[in-house]
């Protein structure tokens, strides 16, 4: 009997010990078997009802609603927190400490006062040191946080970067958005000023999908994988012993918030956009499709990059060999290395149209990626591939954005990563065209087969080249080959001999990037 009682007394003092040891070190404890959720017949909530009031007469599983507007995309995610009966899931690769973040947060907490569970999941890359934040918001007991692929030290979280390197440069790229599994959104917004054209010095021009039927349900299904995996550390198991903010306290502070300049906009906005609300009584103008949720497993963090069992791009392999009359891509981040080259001049040999837009070095908020993309400029438009590169700003955008009442001193740079191939299959998510988002971070999209909105998206970008971007273009005659072509006036084509708006230094830094053999990592 005492030799009982003293082997639970050093089983009791080893896990204190233990338990020191990874608060000294930042190691994250242990998680217990996650216990999923089981929520109510999310069909008889208000989005429910309305969806299946418009499912009744379609053909597709899914409906699809285009968010090109940035304002409209961030007043839509606030729309349905506003309509959630039951659950809210959040996944995202960045979550800023502005003012559109600020006020994200503060709709997700009066949805959970109404009882509404919310998880959110975030890579703990990208969420600026906001822990004190997140540490009172999980006191409510209706809200959840999990951080992704988790530093170990929390103090020099970057010395990290020395000792883990291999683990901790490989990120949960996902953004997500879904509400009582019955309405999604995915695409290339992070959430922060600079998605929603709230930012004076920089706007992404971006793009998401709202869906609805089978792809809800899908988007729900992928987030409750990556929530259970055992790189989704909750927050409470993170914490170093500090004293958190009240969540009285935080929940005045985004009440305030909530009444600045940017926040007014947004709320005006709110009261006027009727999206959600044609939604609820199903009749809303969804595109009724096909459609194909592809992502990649989060294994793929722990996996070495050769292992492509469960990546998203093999699901997008039999789409990039059915190619035939044309293709359009659109990725902010572009690095296509010679195999990419070669199957975009493959595509041209065999009749097809095929058109590239990236950011210009000007726009380019990554110098390090688009040094990586240069070398291969002149391969693509020997082959025959018509390459646009977006300008940092143009009088037609900035006149747009004065009429909206938005900044107009905003640098525009590309950040929707969308592509379309025969005007017929489209797809809309998280994925760069670069090595990077390939074989190391973790993406979703959505693969939709539906030739009104392969055709409409075409439109958005192919109609708008010539007045926001640049077409790069060889000229055998003269040096140097590579030029770039202004056709915003057809009557007085301007035409530029090196990078256009790039100052001297960013071009010499740029080339010397290039020399770098570090494109594996880009």
């Amino acid at each position: 009997m005492r030799s009982t009682h003293l082997e639970a007394a050093m089983n009791h003092y080893a896990k204190r010990l233990l338990s020191r040891f990874r608060a000294w070190f930042g190691v994250p404890e242990p998680q217990p078997e996650p216990t999923p959720f089981e929520p109510r017949n999310s069909k008889y909530t208000r989005l429910g009802q309305g969806i299946m009031k418009a499912t009744a007469k379609q053909q597709g599983s899914s409906g699809f609603f285009i968010l090109n507007n940035a304002l409209d995309a961030f007043v839509t995610r606030l729309s349905l927190m506003e309509a959630a009966d039951q659950t809210l899931d959040v996944q995202y690769y960045l979550f800023h400490r502005d003012a559109t973040a600020k006020l994200f947060t503060y709709y997700l907490l009066r949805a959970a006062d109404r009882g509404v569970r919310v998880r959110m999941l975030l890579d703990d890359f990208g969420h600026y040191g906001q822990e004190r934040l997140f540490r009172a918001l999980i006191k409510h007991p209706n809200i959840s946080i999990r951080l992704f692929n988790p530093f170990n030290n929390r103090r020099w979280r970057y010395l990290d970067f020395l000792t883990r390197f291999s683990k901790i440069h490989r990120r949960m790229h996902n953004k997500s958005f879904t509400v009582d599994n019955q309405a999604a959104i995915i695409g290339g917004r992070n959430i922060g000023n600079a998605y929603f054209g709230a930012d004076k010095y920089a706007s992404f021009s971006d793009l998401d999908v709202l869906g609805v039927g089978q792809f809800a349900q899908d988007v729900g299904a992928s987030f409750d994988i990556y929530w259970h995996h055992s790189l989704a550390v909750p927050m409470q198991n993170l914490a170093r012993k500090r004293i958190a903010p009240s969540l009285k306290r935080v929940r005045r502070r985004l009440a305030f918030s909530s009444h600045n300049k940017h926040s007014r906009d947004y709320l005006a906005r709110l009261g006027n956009l009727k999206l959600v609300e044609q939604l609820t009584q199903g009749k809303l103008a969804l595109r009724w499709a096909e459609a194909t949720l592809v992502y990649d497993h989060p294994d793929k963090l722990l996996n070495g990059w050769e292992d492509t069992r469960g990546h998203l791009s093999a699901s997008l392999e039999s789409i990039w060999q059915s190619v035939t009359t044309e293709a359009l891509l659109v990725s902010p981040y572009f690095i296509p290395e010679d195999s990419g080259v070669e199957k975009l001049a493959a595509w041209v040999a065999a009749g097809a149209k095929v058109t590239v837009l990236t950011n210009s070095l000007a726009a380019n908020d990554v110098p390090l990626v688009h040094a990586g993309y240069a070398k291969y400029r002149q391969p693509m438009l020997a082959a025959g591939v018509a390459l646009w590169e977006l300008q940092p700003s143009s009088k037609k955008a900035r006149k747009s954005r004065r009429r909206r009442g938005l900044p107009s001193s905003s640098k525009a740079s590309l950040h929707a990563k969308t592509l379309v191939f025969d005007r017929k299959t489209l797809f809309i998510g998280s994925l760069n065209l670069d090595p990077r988002s390939l074989n190391l971070n973790t993406e979703i999209g959505v693969v939709i087969n539906s030739e009104r909105l392969a055709e409409y998206v075409s439109g958005v970008f192919l109609n708008e080249l010539p007045e926001h971007a640049w077409r790069l273009h060889i000229n055998k005659d003269s040096r140097p080959l590579l030029n770039w072509l202004d056709e915003s006036d057809p009557n007085a084509i301007i035409r530029y001999h090196h990078e256009p708006e790039a100052s001297l230094w960013s071009r010499i830094r740029a080339r010397l990037f290039g020399y770098l053999p570090i494109d594996a990592f880009l």
